[in-house]
């Protein structure tokens, strides 16, 4: 086989002569190059659609809220008598100074005296929704303790949400 003519290439496959410039042998039907293989135009299109995919879900670049705990002020609003004598229904106003929605809050509210903590409690809201640069109200049920003038409600974490 000699490859001296210029109109005559190898096949890559069957390794025998085929025309300069085919993209298919006549003889294997191989493909000489390999993205025009019609076999590989899903894997062409799969690749961009997975990274869109996981893009979109937050898969990549996750945001995680101790990166963002900085971004958010709290602020007490009132605290007033629950139905149940028991409790004290304390209202906040958290402002998000950040570019991202949360939601799925965890948190707990500290109960102190001048300063020294009497009694803390822990909870899950996974209904409050705080949108990006905005601010909400939330509302917690404290268990009375003795002796208490001031609630401090500390955010533990928060989900972001893209959509």
């Amino acid at each position: 086989m000699d490859n001296s003519y210029p109109n005559i290439q190898i096949c890559k496959a069957c390794l025998k002569e085929i025309k300069v410039g085919a993209t298919k042998c006549s003889y294997c039907q191989a493909y000489q190059v390999w993205y025009k293989n019609p076999q590989n135009y899903n894997f062409l299109f799969m690749v961009p659609l997975i990274v869109f995919i996981f893009w979109n879900t937050s898969l990549l670049g996750k945001k995680e809220f101790s990166d963002y705990q900085s971004e958010f002020t709290l602020k007490i609003e009132k605290a007033i008598p629950a139905k149940n004598p028991k409790y004290v229904l304390v209202t906040y106003k958290v402002n998000n100074n950040t570019n991202h929605k949360w939601s799925d809050l965890r948190y707990q509210v500290v109960s102190k005296n001048k300063g020294e903590i009497l009694a803390s409690e822990a909870n899950r809201d996974y209904s409050w929704v705080i949108q990006a640069n905005s601010e909400s109200l939330l509302t917690a049920r404290v268990e009375i303790v003795p002796n208490v003038n001031e609630w401090e409600l500390e955010i533990k974490d928060l989900e972001v949400k893209r959509f």
